[in-house]
């Protein structure tokens, strides 16, 4: 079993984020709860978009860990 791979990595301590943008990029909601998330996106205006990002906070700041992720299609393909 050396040879086995794995894409998915161990559970981080990072904080996800998850944003429901409206077409025009006003944010409607934004939150740490997926499943809120995608009840929010459920109910958007067409052309919405659920975007999530990745925190590493200390007790004082938080910061953006890579880039912001448009989860919207997959979520949308998952509802289906």
């Amino acid at each position: 079993m050396s040879n086995v791979y794995t894409l998915h990595p161990p559970k981080s301590d990072l904080i996800l984020f998850y944003e429901v943008v409206e077409g025009g990029g006003e944010n409607t909601w934004g939150g740490a709860n997926a499943e809120q998330a995608i009840q929010w996106l459920a109910y958007a205006p067409v052309g919405s978009r659920l975007l999530v990002s990745a925190w590493d906070s200390d007790e004082e700041d938080a910061h953006l860990v890579g880039q912001t992720l448009d989860i919207t299609e997959i979520v949308r393909a998952a509802s289906l």
